[in-house]
């Protein structure tokens, strides 16, 4: 069958350059699973826009790497990064590199290890999850679990034989996967398969800790009888729908086949009707097993339905929650701070020059007690740069969205922001972070110098929607438990063995290094627990004969691992230096400062004691120095892996940890220290 004829039948009408790109890239005839292609494509086009849609609903979208099983890992990468996707499922089994004949698997040499590490750093796909079959005696399961935690495969998808059938209980995998705060999914098959029955799923994920969760593989279940949307909701009622093999299916029975999702009787609609009414946040991997050698069909219009699905959805709630007229803040009316420039008038009218965080754009409006939708229309084609809106003492934070040119104006949705109290209301924007820019020089191949957006209006949309904003004095509302007693190291411990020797208690606080001898290397005492998102308090001083002291609190960082390395963390750092206050360090990754400096401290003395605040949620960090917010930094690589070998992932959750840092003679000392966690299960 030609490749054109093939799109007719699929339903797919495409581009030129997309056609280009498959017709060098498939041979719709060859359908033997058997025979391993070769050079699958030789283009790295762009062939749908991702799940921005599904996104902003927390559930991430990737492809499946058995859909391309026909190729290897790196063609699945590269493929489904032309799909806009940036995540994919890895599979056992599957080869790594066309070049090679090495699988996926425990087995892996850490060179294979590390190439695969290093090819989803550079394309910014980020592999999630992982498919493995276990056979259900728990041999080298804890092995399993460690080779998905180095490679960052956070949630196993599998289906053992069952304990009723012999295998081993649920609560081996719990107790493991807890262990190393690992996540597993049982996922089904057909009939002679563990879980091939919804019943048997339900039974071995109820009531057990968050570790274990169900996956729904809508082709199996379909072909085997069963209705996915019915099944979804049984999991979703029990709290455990945790992740998706995502497709459709022309009919539910044994003579289905894959189609793409929304043109078969999946139920589909509903299915994400249900997620978005109860925000259930699923991993979603689509997997197809229709046509090996040419799935790109399906798959481009699967992304682009599912696009589409979330954003009408989106859209939909927020028409129905919209209580009043929009109230439109064009640039001509603003309040424009220093060197910032206005251009035209009226709706045409925008505000140029943005460059730096000490700029502000003010707008005054009288607005009703409530709750109001931001949106903001914008033009900027750099990526990194961000932003906080502020009124009536409650604010905002948004991370542009890069537009194709300058020239190309874009409304985006900030966030909903309360105004509590109402009134004539001031309404202002600042730059929290720049663009970046690419630079061979830097460690981390980005300097942000790039400016802010043209910024052409605001419009506020009266709205019944839940408020995503904050208190600007949101540190007041800390609710936080001690994390060291003042006498003991009890639930801390040394990152090396050489720190024990630069640590100590002295006078209720924790002391690192010493006045007399200068320090060779970096020395950190950490948490002996993991921490992801948080507000942590505590004081700090440093005793110094000079202006060189250094010393810091690292936080989502681990134990360096580079040969030579072993006394490093990696990870923020809240710094402690002369230079900079309250400034956010990338130690031993991007090795440098990340985020603009927003204040500075009166009065400030680096020998008394002095209130630290550090507060991470998702890709916000901030930090406060004596009650005044010093750094407002939104990571745009927080969702993905940086793109530049060496760095790699930026950590949901790591150690928190005081440093001493190397160089001349000093002493960090660090005391009352207390956390909050934020967003944890009860």
């Amino acid at each position: 069958m030609a490749i054109s004829n093939l799109f007719r039948k699929a339903g797919l009408v495409l581009g030129t350059t997309a056609m280009t790109f498959l017709c060098l890239a498939q041979n719709a005839e060859n359908l033997n699973l058997r025979t391993p292609r070769t050079k699958p494509y030789n283009s790295y086009g762009r062939l749908a826009d991702g799940c921005p849609n599904a996104e902003k609903l927390g559930i991430r979208v990737g492809v499946q790497a058995y859909t391309f099983t026909k190729y290897s890992f790196f063609e699945a990468i590269d493929l489904t990064k032309a799909l806009g996707l940036k995540y994919i499922e890895a599979s056992t089994g599957l080869r790594v590199s066309p070049d090679s004949n090495v699988r996926i698997g425990m087995g892996l040499s850490q060179e294979w290890k590390d190439a695969i590490k290093q090819r989803l750093a550079e394309s910014g796909v980020k592999c999630v999850s992982i498919y493995a079959g276990m056979d259900g005696s728990g041999n080298n399961f804890e092995e399993l679990v460690k080779f998905c935690k180095e490679m960052g495969f956070t949630t196993i998808v599998t289906d053992p034989k069952r304990a009723v059938n012999g295998g081993k209980d649920v609560s081996f995998y719990e107790d493991i996967l807890n262990e190393y705060g690992m996540t597993m999914v049982f996922t089904n098959h057909p009939r002679e398969a563990a879980y091939w029955n919804p019943d048997f799923t339900i039974e071995d994920v109820t009531g057990r800790s968050k570790a274990i969760g169900a996956s729904v593989d809508f082709g199996h279940y379909m072909r085997g009888g069963f209705d996915p949307c019915e099944v979804t909701k049984r999991c979703a009622d029990i709290g455990k729908m945790y992740h998706f093999h995502i497709r459709d299916v022309s009919e539910i029975g044994p003579h289905g086949l894959d189609v793409p999702c929304g043109d078969g009787a999946g139920r589909l609609d509903e299915v994400f009707q249900l997620l978005f009414d109860r925000s259930i946040k699923p991993l979603m991997m689509i997997e197809y097993e229709h046509d090996f050698d040419n799935p790109l069909p399906y798959l481009i219009k699967t992304v682009n339905w599912i696009n589409d699905k979330c954003g009408q959805m989106i859209a939909d709630k927020q028409k129905a929650a919209q209580t009043g007229a929009p109230i439109f803040l064009y640039a001509d009316s603003a309040e424009l701070s220093e060197d910032l420039r206005l251009q035209g008038r009226g709706q045409d009218a925008t505000i140029h020059d943005w460059n730096s965080a000490r700029q502000s754009i003010k707008w005054k409006a009288n607005l009703k007690p409530g709750n109001y939708q931001v949106l903001m229309r914008y033009a900027q084609p750099a990526i990194g740069s961000a932003m906080t809106v502020t009124a009536d003492n409650q604010e905002l934070a948004y991370l542009f969205e890069p537009t194709f040119t300058w020239y190309d104006y874009n409304t985006k949705d900030v966030g909903v922001i309360s105004i509590p109290n109402g009134g004539d209301v001031e309404i202002a924007l600042q730059g929290i972070q720049l663009a970046l820019k690419a630079d061979t020089t830097a460690r981390s191949k980005f300097r942000a110098v790039e400016s802010l957006p043209d910024v052409s209006y605001l419009e506020l949309i009266p709205t019944s929607l839940e408020a995503t904003s904050q208190p600007v004095d949101i540190i007041n509302q800390f609710k936080g438990t001690p994390i060291f007693d003042g006498k003991t190291m009890k639930g801390w411990e040394y990152n090396s063995e050489s720190a024990k020797d630069h640590f100590r208690i002295t006078r209720k606080s924790i002391v690192g290094g010493n006045m007399k001898d200068d320090l060779e290397h970096n020395q950190f005492l950490r948490t002996e627990k993991m921490y992801g998102d948080f507000e942590l308090h505590l004081k700090y001083m440093m005793k110094a004969n000079d202006r060189n002291y250094n010393g810091g609190v690292q936080f989502r960082s681990v134990h360096c691992e580079e040969p030579g390395r072993d006394f490093e963390m990696v990870g923020y750092q809240g710094d402690i230096i002369s230079y900079r206050f309250g400034a956010l360090y990338d130690e031993s990754r991007r090795w440098e400062f990340l985020g603009e400096q927003l204040h500075r401290p009166e009065n400030y003395r680096v020998d008394k004691w002095n209130d630290y605040v550090i507060r991470c949620e998702g890709p916000r960090v901030r930090i406060w120095l004596n009650g005044v917010k010093q750094t407002d930094y939104i990571d745009p690589f927080y969702d993905t892996y940086y793109p530049v070998p060496g760095i790699g992932e930026i950590f949901k959750e790591g150690y928190i940890a005081v440093q001493i840092h190397e160089g001349r003679a000093c002493e960090a000392w660090y005391k009352d220290i207390s956390i909050q966690e934020l967003n944890t299960e009860e």
